[in-house]
């Protein structure tokens, strides 16, 4: 075997390669085909195990956010209840309370505000003895001295129980509160419907097999699992106390069982969220799956395709020089993008020069043409003629400014700024332009706002730019506010208008150079891009948020300067 065929392996089927010409095809077919194979098993089975970790990850991390949330939700539940007690126990006394009628009005009142928030109402004494009792049970002959919730709450002075039967042999939580009396102490009591306090545990949803469920410190259900009874035992006996939410795998008849767990309602109650492992890695069976039937189609497209693929090689060696040559191409469209602010700033000096000469032509040309005596007729146009090139002088100078601040470098001096007073003395200065369009400007800032780390001329620049785009927003007249107030180690200044809005297609593209949505004449498209500059080497931030026929506002966050230093101690380059 020659190098030339294996370079050219087409030349096999010329009359010289004789009988080597299937040899080399099969071998070329069989390499292609192994190249092709391996890959794909090897993708497939890394895919399997990357996707099954990222799958339980983000299902674990989800059931955390989650399980967090939602025993934050019972907790507040419980202790919403229990101040109800609290409130009801503290502004009435045992001999109001003691009264049946008095008791059924608070408990008429309580069903009112909570619905389906308490079963029954009951006062009892400081030896365990109802003293008036509201509700479907006939409970007034009961003692509940040697109850736990009592002990408990005469102990610590209230108390939200574990589900127990009791005297009424049916599953329910009591909440109850003490409080003195001249006598000694009366304790408040209240029964929870355990109809609010199940389905606020299973509103969080977990799967279709998967499972929420609250245990007590020894193991026993506190609400109905999806297998198993309230008060019947559950697979964690004397589960450990752990601060934090905590997941673990375990295994039961079922499989593998990935569990979510955290303490509530002071560590008495524990919220676990289990869903099967199977469930949790269904969407990435499926999708090995699919990929696996897309990865045979493959290798058999690959295997088909093998003949042609060798009888194009060379081709494909010359389509990728020039895609070399295409690359080479960009690279040196890049490099002469790169230059656009210093050629920016070139060109703006080279025209500044011209328009000083024709401005100090234009002036020379009004001084002799007021020395001269022309009628009336003739004079007028030769006036509006010299006035329109003062009026194009002076936009091609605002151009060349703004290039200029666009494309030059400038060393900025970055210091502790207070700036209220800043901010207030621009908006004197602004408020005349805004009036003039008939657009109010109210400036809303905090006071004793912290110093900020800027430059105060760039912020009257910023400020400036971002308030004349509003009122250019709005041709009818409206509102452009300028507010300013901490937020967190930040300043956040707005500049929000009610002006005809920005197009969400161009919203993305504000901040480009060169980029205006203001008719033509009207803009530069270099403001905002001057704006974001400045912003970025503050170390700030600014988005901008608009609703079509609403309007826009703007959002610099500016950091704060770093306590007990020397203004001008930052210096941008």
């Amino acid at each position: 075997m020659t190098i030339s065929a294996v370079r050219f392996p087409w030349r096999a089927a010329e009359p010289k390669a004789g009988k080597s010409s299937p040899w080399l095809r099969r071998r070329i077919a069989a390499a292609l085909l192994l190249v092709s194979s391996v890959p794909f098993v090897l993708l497939g089975t890394g895919a399997w195990f990357v996707f099954r970790g990222v799958a339980i990850d983000q299902t674990l991390g989800h059931h955390t956010t989650m399980a967090r949330a939602h025993a934050a939700a019972i907790d507040l539940y419980l202790v919403e209840k229990l101040h109800s007690l609290e409130i009801i126990a503290r502004t009435h006394t045992v001999d109001e309370l003691r009264r049946p009628e008095r008791l059924r009005e608070i408990f008429d009142a309580m069903a009112g505000v909570h619905e389906h928030g308490f079963v029954d109402l009951g006062v009892i004494d400081q030896d365990g003895r109802h003293l008036a009792y509201v509700g479907p049970f006939d409970l007034m002959d009961r003692t509940y001295s040697e109850a736990e919730w009592f002990q408990t709450v005469m102990t610590q002075g209230s108390t939200v129980s574990d589900v127990f039967l009791g005297h009424r042999q049916a599953p329910h939580s009591v909440i109850a509160v003490r409080q003195p009396s001249p006598g000694g102490w009366w304790v408040l009591r209240a029964t929870l419907d355990n109809r609010s306090l199940y389905t606020l545990v299973r509103s969080l949803e977990v799967g279709t097999t998967g499972d929420v469920f609250l245990v007590n410190r020894e193991g026993l259900y506190q609400t109905p699992p999806r297998t198993g009874t309230v008060l019947g035992p559950s697979p964690l006996v004397n589960p450990p106390f752990h601060a934090e939410v905590r997941d673990q795998k375990v295994e039961t008849r079922e499989g593998s069982m990935r569990q979510v767990s955290t303490w509530l309602n002071n560590g008495q109650w524990l919220l676990v969220v289990q869903q099967p492992e199977r469930e949790m890695l269904a969407p990435v069976g499926r999708a090995v799956a699919v990929g696996g039937i897309v990865a045979a189609l493959a290798v058999v497209l690959v295997f088909v395709a093998t003949v042609l693929i060798t009888s194009r090689l060379i081709r494909r060696v010359e389509l990728a020089d020039e895609q070399r040559d295409l690359m080479y191409a960009d690279l040196l469209r890049s490099a002469k993008l790169a230059s656009l602010g210093e050629m920016a700033t070139g060109l703006a000096h080279e025209i500044n020069n011209p328009l000083a000469i024709i401005s100090a032509e234009q002036t020379n040309l009004g001084d002799e043409l007021a020395d001269l005596d022309l009628p009336t007729g003739s004079r007028e146009p030769l006036e509006e003629a010299i006035r329109r090139c003062k009026r194009q002088v002076e936009r091609c100078g605002n151009i060349t400014a703004k290039m200029l601040q666009f494309g030059r470098k400038t060393d900025t001096v970055l210091g502790a700024t207070d700036v209220g007073p800043v901010l207030r003395e621009i908006g004197l200065l602004l408020e005349r332009r805004a009036r003039n369009s008939n657009v109010a400007l109210v400036m809303d800032v905090e006071p004793k706002l912290p110093p900020a780390l800027l430059d105060a001329n760039e912020l009257e620049q910023v400020l400036a730019n971002l308030v004349n785009n509003s009122v250019d927003s709005m041709d009818n007249g409206g509102t452009v506010t300028v507010s300013a107030r901490q937020e967190g180690g930040r300043i956040l200044l707005q500049v929000e208008d009610d002006g005809s809005g920005i197009q969400p297609e161009d919203l993305a593209r504000i901040f480009q150079p060169f980029f205006t949505t203001k008719p033509v004449g009207k803009g530069t498209g270099l403001g905002l891009a001057v704006v974001y500059g400045i912003v970025q080497g503050w170390g700030g931030t600014i988005q901008a948020e608009s609703e079509v026929g609403v309007g826009t506002t703007m959002s610099i966050r500016i950091p704060l300067a770093p306590e007990r230093e020397p203004a001008g101690a930052w210096q941008r380059a």
